[in-house]
């Protein structure tokens, strides 16, 4: 193997453990017992961990190695106004330039997704789901023209996506995220830029308050009634 394709493996590996919360939130990465964990050396463990922090999953400690970056409320409020206003921007320009292909495209990734979902709304969400959803926002804003956006899409998604996870771990609430991701693929087909973006502010939107409300790290003794993050448009809202 040669050492591109071992340290692309490596840092793979360890986004994985760090989304999926088998590395929580603050855990100091010893290399040493990553290194036995992954068969790997600790030159393309020290290279993966300086990637993620790049990305905002490891935090770098002077003189003291590494860690899992921390969540915090604050932090994910950031993080899904962030997505809200780039992906809007994103799916603007997807919107404009997406060709037939793109169409087919969105189309396709949609069937893949409802193929995978489960069959009821307490339903484990598996890997298969978990990438074929990764897989679907992305080709949503595919046609946007920008690699810069579609970058920054990904970096944030991941971000947000471990909030989820390690929210879900604390129980599911009930959702019906197949008729959203629908409704936004109609809207986008329908080249309705309002309403599309609309939808997606709110989708994603939806998984915060969730998350908010799962996860006992991240919630508030007293929350205040009414939306957590209002879409701040004047379409129609997403249906819960």
């Amino acid at each position: 193997m040669s050492e591109p394709t071992l340290a692309s493996e490596v840092v793979d590996r360890l986004r994985g453990d760090i989304l999926h919360g088998v590395l929580p939130p603050g855990e100091k990465l010893r290399l040493e017992h990553l290194a036995t964990r992954y068969g790997v050396g600790r030159t393309p463990l020290r290279e993966a961990c300086c990637r993620l922090a790049s990305e905002g999953l490891v935090t770098i400690e002077d003189q003291r190695g590494f860690r899992v970056a921390p969540i915090s409320r604050a932090d994910l409020l950031d993080l899904t106004r962030t997505r809200q206003q780039l992906e809007t921007l994103a799916l603007r320009g997807a919107l404009a330039q997406g060709d037939i292909a793109w169409e087919g495209e969105v189309t396709a990734a949609l069937h893949r997704l409802q193929r995978r979902a489960p069959t009821s709304g307490g339903g484990v969400l598996d890997d298969t789901w978990e990438q074929e959803h990764a897989r679907f926002h992305a080709t949503l804003l595919g046609a946007c023209g920008s690699p810069w956006l579609l970058k920054f899409h990904a970096t944030l998604f991941d971000q947000t996506e471990r909030y989820r996870r390690l929210a879900q771990a604390h129980g599911r609430a009930g959702r019906n995220v197949e008729d959203e991701h629908a409704a936004l693929v109609k809207a986008a087909l329908d080249r309705d830029a309002e309403r599309a973006c609309a939808l997606l502010t709110e989708h994603i939107a939806r998984t915060t308050e969730l998350v908010l409300a799962s996860h006992p790290g991240l919630r508030v003794a007293a929350a205040p009634p009414g939306r957590v993050l209002p879409t701040k448009s004047r379409s129609p809202r997403a249906k819960d």
